[in-house]
């Protein structure tokens, strides 16, 4: 395994098993495999092998029970009791594409190609791609954050769903999934972008 810290990230979502990186068993966090690749392993997992009940509700997997997810959301402290859990899921992005695979990878990697593009940078660097972003559209970078479901919610969702760029705090799980450092946030945006063209740089 290549241990380098990378910080552009590529996610792929498919339907058949892509052949370019080995498939991992591993069961874990959508973050968590987010981190893997970025220590330099790419690799692909069923979409049964994430593990978080949030990141499933958020990239579509299986049917969620959202009074139990609530319910989860105020014994992680991410919400004060069950109703303000509920309007916190109800006002969520979650992907409705049908999709069997998910891939994750340090950008570039031949042979795929990504949905979303992750990219970890630090404030000033933040601050300068959404400039420049604004400043070649014309357009704000309107981000959904919460500080909770942050990875698989805020930058692939959200990204997915609106093809919209957005920036990142990261939340309490993502953070040391991701290995942020304190200085470290998130831009994510969609393959194609105008984002994702500054996101390579």
């Amino acid at each position: 395994m290549n241990h380098t810290r990378r910080n552009l990230i590529g996610i792929s979502f498919h339907q058949a098993a892509p052949t370019a990186v080995r498939q991992l068993t591993t069961t874990d966090k959508h973050c968590h495999f987010i981190g893997r690749a970025r220590q330099g392993e790419p690799f692909y997992i069923p979409v049964e092998n994430i593990s978080c009940p949030l990141a499933r509700f958020h990239l579509g997997i299986g049917k969620p029970d959202l009074k139990s997810l609530a319910e989860t959301l105020v014994g992680w402290t991410d919400a004060v009791d069950q109703d303000t859990g509920l309007k916190f899921l109800k006002s969520a992005y979650r992907v409705n594409k049908p999709y069997k695979y998910i891939s994750y990878f340090g950008y570039p990697k031949k042979g795929l190609k990504p949905n979303v593009m992750i990219r970890i940078c630090n404030p000033e660097e933040t601050q300068q791609i959404v400039q420049r972003y604004s400043s070649l559209t014309g357009e704000r970078v309107d981000s959904p954050i919460s500080g909770i479901g942050a990875a698989c919610g805020e930058c692939t969702a959200y990204v997915l769903m609106t093809g919209l760029p957005t920036v990142s705090v990261g939340c309490s799980g993502s953070r040391p999934g991701i290995n942020l450092r304190d200085d470290e946030l998130l831009v994510a945006a969609p393959v194609g972008s105008t984002m994702s063209q500054l996101l390579i740089g």
